[in-house]
């Protein structure tokens, strides 16, 4: 069990970041955050989008928080934090074996998402 922040970290941001060999692009890679973009353009409903952020990790205060794109996505999943601004997600303050399965799953469904809509 993992309970110091900058090692819980470290777990995830390793296992997101082959992401971004999938297309995906690297705004933030720092010591207290990391998130991916795709920065496929598409239009939708009239709109050019250059941009769409796919996820991210973050250290945040005595936690650590996973953030993924819910834009245009939902889920009955009622342990998410809306993190407003079509962003969800959770807050983590230990990680275990199964808690780090949950955020693998869950950016691997958003992944698979944004491959349907053709966002990447």
């Amino acid at each position: 069990m993992k309970t110091d922040l900058v090692e819980i970290f470290q777990t995830i941001r390793a296992s997101i970041q082959p992401y971004a060999a999938m297309g995906y692009t690297v705004h933030e890679n720092s010591e207290t955050g990391y998130d991916l973009y795709s920065e496929k353009n598409i239009e939708l409903d009239g709109k050019k989008i250059t941009e769409r952020f796919f996820t991210g990790v973050y250290i945040n205060g005595s936690e650590v928080e996973v953030k993924i794109n819910t834009s245009e996505f939902t889920s009955k999943n009622e342990q998410l934090v809306d993190f407003g601004g079509d962003t969800a997600g959770l807050k983590i303050t230990t990680l275990d074996d199964n808690k780090l399965k949950e955020v693998e799953t869950l950016i691997e469904i958003i992944h698979t998402n944004f491959k349907e809509k053709q966002w990447i």
